[in-house]
């Protein structure tokens, strides 16, 4: 057995493991003897206790491989359907994004239902790559646009405008979260939201659905080839 202080042991199970069981933790415990004791966490007290490696010492022990970490946007489901993306699909949404000039590891598009979607994200970028110099404004709907727009009660609804500035053009968009979408339910778990992000931010997502359909018409995208192309 490890007997000793108790202040001293809690130092001891920080930075040592059990031999036997390098897996469980080692906890302090009172012996029914009358002494603290380190116990291994698979039930047994330990004659000895070994330093447990830290990940760098792994490492270079070769007992740790480097991970390959990417700060990557880019979703790895459908947002429609949930599934998770193979490789070659995200390769190819890559590809897809490469060609409109976009970056897929950016968040520029994504897959919907099977299909690729190019976001606001994207729509952004694509208009800063333009040099077009524009402004872009949102805000809810006034009573009198609800009842214009025959806006349901408890729906969130906003409204966004693009101008391009210099040469002129007006661009609008509307975006609307209906009270149908928060309520939602889950078709796996009915005691649970569908799109819980949904029901906690409805007008975050009417304004970017409002903007988003502003931007796609005042700079659609495929009329014409990026510029690195031409």
């Amino acid at each position: 057995m490890i007997t000793g202080k108790k202040e001293e042991l809690d130092q001891y199970v920080k930075k040592l493991h059990c031999p036997d069981h390098p897996d469980k933790e080692l906890v302090v415990a009172w012996h029914q003897d009358g002494f603290y004791v380190i116990r291994c966490g698979a039930g047994h007290y330990p004659e000895e206790a070994v330093e447990t490696p830290t990940p760098t010492r792994q490492f270079r022990q070769g007992k740790l491989q480097p991970v390959d970490k990417t700060f990557s946007l880019i979703a790895t489901k459908d947002l429609g359907t949930g599934e998770i993306l193979a490789p070659d699909v995200i390769k190819a949404l890559r590809s897809y994004a490469r060609s409109y000039g976009l970056d897929a590891d950016r968040g520029h598009v994504v897959l919907m239902y099977g299909a690729p979607y190019i976001g606001l994200d994207g729509y952004c970028y694509h208009a800063d790559r333009t040099g077009k110099p524009y402004r872009l404004t949102s805000r809810p709907l006034t009573e009198d646009e609800r009842k214009t727009y025959q806006v349901d009660n408890g729906d969130h609804a906003w409204i966004s405008k693009v101008e391009i500035l210099g040469v002129g053009g007006e661009f609008t968009g509307l975006g609307i979260v209906t009270r149908a979408e928060m309520t939602a339910t889950s078709s796996k778990d009915t005691a649970k939201l569908r799109s819980p992000v949904v029901a906690a931010h409805p007008w975050q997502l009417a304004q970017k659905r409002a903007e988003w359909q502003a931007m796609r018409r005042a700079f659609p995208i495929g009329e014409t080839k990026p510029a690195e192309e031409e």
